[in-house]
């Protein structure tokens, strides 16, 4: 089997979403599975891992997927060919696990000998869980940082306080890898953003407007905040996400209610080896959901790492935001 070439065959007849100018299609696939690793591929078959847009697959994109021999619906698919298709929740941090976890087995034979005994002991569940803590510690000593860390000596030389946001910025507030993660977010003023193109010389730079990539030009104006930068050599993360962000004033102001607002000198901290993120209180805020929606899985699990470590001053600023734009949030309870 070739997982080469049933994954540029999932590009070619699903569309390649990163070709700009359609709202579906491929956004990334990858094998996974510890049939995708030599020394355990008499365990199970081999997955690829597709992240397909949109993330609930449609009628077409099925029956595509059907014509090119695959046998399932929705999530979970299988092929004759030998190897399983997984479309992962995109809110789950599956993906990003997964990743990590067969990075490990693919360069520690003692972690891949474990995870057979396991795999024997109670399956692949068993043997998924069973190895996390280390595929986690592999993951932070040969990713970790390192995507933050070269992002940061890109913007260096900007002009303006920019900030690493959401997952990596927890872990900076942690003070170790809390977990792998999808992507690196970071807060740029938006009045900064004509900078951005000689900074970031050689990169591809898109902004997804009503849900299709468009080719970033400056200014992007409001209400549109996002600009999904890639380049081969950053490793270990899909794409740098750049959030467009108002920090007039020495403020800094929620996108989704601006009303809700932080002392840029409170909202803006420096890590020990100087890496500038996000407050934990005001990453949550963002983790907490839009109003009606709960939170995702992975940022569920955020909150449950993060709260216990936060001051009586976030956790109060953190329920009242809460209590503004989403009143009876789950969280609110443990804040109090």
């Amino acid at each position: 089997m070739d997982l080469d070439a049933a994954a540029h065959d999932l590009r070619t007849h699903l569309g390649d979403f990163l070709t700009r100018d359609r709202p579906d299609g491929v956004f990334h696939v990858q094998p996974g599975g510890p049939g995708s690793v030599p020394t355990l591929a008499d365990l199970e078959p081999p997955e690829l891992h597709l992240d397909l847009l949109p993330e609930t697959p449609t009628d077409d994109q099925q029956a595509t997927l059907r014509r090119l021999g695959y046998r399932g619906s929705g999530h979970h698919w299988t092929h004759p060919g030998g190897w399983r298709l997984i479309l992962p929740d995109h809110g789950s941090g599956w993906r990003a696990e997964q990743a990590a976890l067969r990075d490990l087995l693919l360069h520690d034979p003692g972690a891949a000998h474990t995870y057979r005994a396991a795999y024997h002991e109670g399956g692949r569940a068993h043997a998924d869980t069973a190895l996390r803590p280390a595929a986690l510690s592999h993951h932070a000593r040969t990713v970790g940082l390192t995507p933050a860390r070269h992002v940061a000596r890109l913007l260096a030389p900007l002009d303006a306080p920019w900030m690493i946001a959401a997952g990596y910025a927890l872990d900076l507030h942690l003070g170790h890898t809390a977990r792998p993660h999808d992507d690196l977010d970071v807060i740029l003023p938006r009045d900064a953003q004509a900078q951005l193109p000689d900074l970031l010389r050689g990169w591809r730079l898109d902004t997804p407007m009503d849900g299709i990539y468009q080719p970033y030009t400056a200014p992007l104006e409001a209400p549109h905040h996002q600009i999904h930068a890639h380049h081969p050599d950053l490793s270990g993360v899909l794409m740098l996400d750049i959030l467009l962000t108002d920090l007039s004033e020495g403020t800094w102001h929620y996108r989704r209610d601006p009303r809700i607002t932080l002392p840029l000198d409170h909202a803006r901290k420096v890590s020990p080896d100087g890496l500038p993120y996000l407050t934990p209180e005001a990453v949550l805020l963002f983790k907490a959901g839009a109003a009606g929606r709960d939170p995702r899985g992975k940022d569920q699990q955020d909150y449950q790492r993060v709260q216990p470590t936060l001051t009586a001053q976030a956790r109060t600023w953190l329920h009242g935001a809460l209590t503004h734009t989403s009143p009876g949030h789950p969280w609110l309870t443990s804040l109090e």
